[in-house]
């Protein structure tokens, strides 16, 4: 089994540990606290600690800011539209599941006559 490489935040963040401090987090997302900051503050990624020198963010949160880059860099959106952005990605996942359940409740219906 091959070893990895101390030095590799990136795979050493989702693979080895729940939680990782504030300047880790701005490495593997190639961004600066303050911006990590401003996300925080819309809650579009969560921070655990009393301070941002205390700050320990999930491997959740990486993948939510990975996610918000893209869509900052894709579409201009500043963390804002982001934060509206994620609600309403959520909530046409929520439909999605809910239009699932009603097709299988027709399908077992129809299936019935």
């Amino acid at each position: 089994m091959a070893r990895r490489k101390k030095s590799d935040v990136s795979s050493d963040l989702i693979t080895d540990r729940p939680e990782h401090p504030l300047d880790e987090f701005c490495r593997a997302c190639g961004v600066p606290a303050d911006h990590v900051e401003a996300y925080v503050a819309e809650g579009i990624i969560e921070a655990h600690g009393s301070s941002p020198a205390r700050w320990r963010f999930s491997q959740m949160s990486l993948v939510r800011m990975r996610r918000a880059r893209r869509l900052e860099n894709d579409l201009g959106l500043n963390p804002a539209g982001v934060a509206l952005a994620f609600e309403l990605l959520a909530e046409i996942e929520r439909l999605k599941n809910r239009l699932g359940r009603y097709e299988d409740m027709a399908d077992n219906h129809s299936s019935e006559d």
